[in-house]
């Protein structure tokens, strides 16, 4: 009886206040730099280089996480960085597949900022890792000598050159490239034709608002060294003939066509189209603006033969609503149709064509 008080007392009394458990003393003293190498640089990888570059001032453990090679992927060096950290940050690259150079331009042509600095660092970043390089994009540069250094880039496929000027006489030793893009650059006569005609590998051209850039010699270039091409872009000066149009029906594989606006395209197109819709029938993407010379008739034979199209952008173009709905009928895999700026087509009628093909994207303003 008396053990069966007891336990009474014990079960019936007031609960006992819990006892808080401290945290394991070891647990608390961990911090970042307890963490295994591959965490950690998993982690920097989520930084900006600024960031990486205070974190590797706080101990050596992340100073040597962020020489890691693998941060360096894509490179983008920049003039106005800061003159210290743009001299660590290249000592710290090794082997990046992006690089990204940019210099800044002033738009009074007489007047030119110091880069002999920016220079040295671009320089140093070519001559190191040019044999590791991809991908390479250059933004306003002026200088023949830094140019010249894309011959260290043997493994270059993407080239990006924007407002450049100088001989490019590097350009021509280049042929291992996949894809070019000139945009607003100086070039001396040939030079551009001849750097596109020497890789013969090349998939993806975009040409825009070049001096010296002959598009109808580049035309039949293509036609006859590159038939790997997939995508090209065309805004350029020169007037292109339907001669040298033609010669583009040749591109069996190519995927992406744009002829953009400008006086470069104000001529007769004759049966270009046609040639290039026989040729080209695997066509996803055309893109003729300001093209005023085409009308339904030059224009019908691709709606009829480019069956695998799923975009078109014709604005600007001399064709009526007949061409809209063509292309809503023909094409099955259409999805997007712009014709906003074709002054022989109303915007009543666009709105009509836009409730019966809902499926198609069909701007009206």
């Amino acid at each position: 009886m008396e053990i069966d008080m007891e336990v009474n007392q014990h079960t019936e009394g007031p609960p006992r206040k819990k006892t808080r458990r401290l945290p394991d003393q070891s647990f608390t003293q961990k911090n970042l730099t307890s963490l295994p190498y591959d965490i950690l640089v998993n982690i920097f990888k989520h930084l900006d280089l600024k960031t990486i570059g205070i974190c590797a001032t706080l101990c050596s453990t992340l100073n040597n996480v962020s020489k890691d090679s693998s941060l360096y992927q894509k490179v983008a060096l920049k003039y106005n960085m800061n003159r210290e950290f743009l001299e660590s940050f290249v000592s710290k690259i090794s082997y990046p597949k992006e690089l990204c150079i940019e210099y800044k331009f002033s738009e009074n042509h007489s007047d030119y900022e110091d880069f002999s600095e920016f220079d040295k660092h671009v320089r140093i970043a070519l001559t190191k890792c040019g044999e590791y390089v991809q991908s390479i994009r250059i933004d306003n540069c002026r200088n023949d000598d830094i140019l010249l250094l894309l011959s260290e880039c043997v493994n270059l496929k993407e080239l990006t050159l924007y407002r450049c000027k100088s001989s490019f006489q590097s350009l021509t030793s280049i042929t291992t490239l996949t894809s070019i893009k000139y945009v607003s650059c100086h070039f001396p006569q040939k030079i551009a034709s001849e750097a596109i005609k020497n890789n013969e590998s090349l998939r993806k051209l975009y040409l825009s608002d070049n001096t010296n850039v002959n598009v109808n010699e580049i035309c039949e270039n293509l036609s006859r060294c590159n038939d790997h091409m997939r995508e090209i872009y065309f805004s350029e000066r020169k007037k292109l003939r339907a001669k040298s149009l033609r010669t583009l029906g040749r591109l069996t594989k190519l995927r992406s066509l744009a002829l953009v606006s400008g006086t470069g395209f104000e001529c007769d197109p004759e049966d270009s189209l046609e040639q290039i819709a026989a040729g080209c029938s695997k066509l996803e993407r055309l893109i003729i603006y300001g093209w005023k010379e085409i009308n339904d008739d030059n224009l019908m034979p691709i709606l009829h033969m480019c069956t695998q199209l799923r975009e078109l952008d014709l604005r600007g173009l001399n064709i009526t609503i007949r061409s809209c709905r063509e292309a809503a009928l023909s094409l099955p895999f259409l999805k997007t149709m712009d014709v906003i700026k074709c002054n022989r087509v109303k915007k009543s009628q666009l709105a009509k064509l836009k409730q019966d093909f809902v499926e198609i994207d069909i701007p009206l303003e």
